[in-house]
């Protein structure tokens, strides 16, 4: 499948029909997060987000890492200047490599198949599904470097469980039962991480896009402070669930139970926004 050009440190491939696979590429810094890799994650999850043939997106690491944080030798040559990554975040939409904090219409699964720290935990914690390793170590070492997990992780942390505020204030790992409670969606072995993961996002691509991404729309409302009433309200009143109930999608649901058979859903129309 055609898609952007991004360089050598990210990886993109298509595993399963109607998914994205992204995976960073530079395992001898345990994929720690460059200006490059980043923006090139952002031009390839704008593009998934816009691209209806594609439902889900899995984002992994190579080697022994997910992501370590933020590579903090190309933070060190960049220090006190307005390409320093402290001046880039507070222009940056979406956080972290483009995750901590996006609110993406369709679903994130991160697969950590590895070391997991600073800003790789910020991403994490936004992850609408999160497949943990067995031991991978977890956590925020940022206040312990002069920084701070600024761009997402800490009010995420806080929404998923209040226990982690002691490691947000401290840099200690979380420990990994505590992961496995509030954070991880399963925990399985390291060479089963991956596919763990796509069995997930095979999941999602047999349920309705349009209603995924309405469910995902009152996710995002919520996390963004709505409260339960406005999350509902704002919603219903939205383009996205307008399009939901017209779409085809909704009668194949409801004529497939109708007539006791497979459903088969398909790519969303794409309409232009009236925005």
């Amino acid at each position: 499948m055609k898609h952007p050009t991004v360089g050598p440190h990210l990886v993109v491939t298509f595993p399963l029909p109607k998914v994205l696979q992204l995976r960073l590429n530079r395992p001898e810094a345990l994929n720690a997060m460059t200006d490059a890799l980043e923006a090139d994650l952002c031009t390839m999850l704008d593009w998934y987000e816009q691209e209806n043939s594609l439902w889900a997106v899995v984002l992994t690491g190579t080697g022994k890492a997910w992501c370590a944080g933020q590579d903090l030798k190309d933070w060190q040559k960049t220090a006190a200047t307005r390409s320093s990554p402290s001046e880039k975040m507070k222009s940056n939409p979406h956080g972290f490599g483009s995750l901590a904090r996006r609110r993406s219409k369709k679903p994130i699964i991160i697969a950590v198949n590895g070391v997991c720290m600073g800003g790789g935990s910020e991403a994490a914690m936004n992850g609408d599904i999160v497949i943990g390793c067995e031991g991978a170590k977890f956590g925020f070492p940022e206040v312990l470097r002069g920084v701070v997990a600024s761009v997402g992780g800490i009010p995420n942390a806080f929404l998923r469980s209040p226990q982690f505020v002691p490691y947000l204030l401290t840099g200690i790992p979380i420990p990994h039962e505590l992961l496995k409670t509030h954070l991880f969606t399963e925990v399985v072995p390291r060479h089963q991480v991956l596919s763990t993961a796509l069995e997930w996002a095979k999941k999602i691509t047999q349920a309705a896009p349009e209603a995924v991404w309405a469910t995902k729309e009152q996710i995002n409302l919520t996390k963004d402070a709505k409260g339960v009433h406005g999350a509902v309200k704002e919603s219903l009143n939205s383009e996205l669930m307008d399009e939901l109930f017209k779409g085809d999608n909704h009668r194949e649901g409801l004529n497939s139970f109708v007539e006791k058979r497979a459903t088969v859903f398909t790519d969303p129309v794409k309409r232009e926004s009236k925005l």
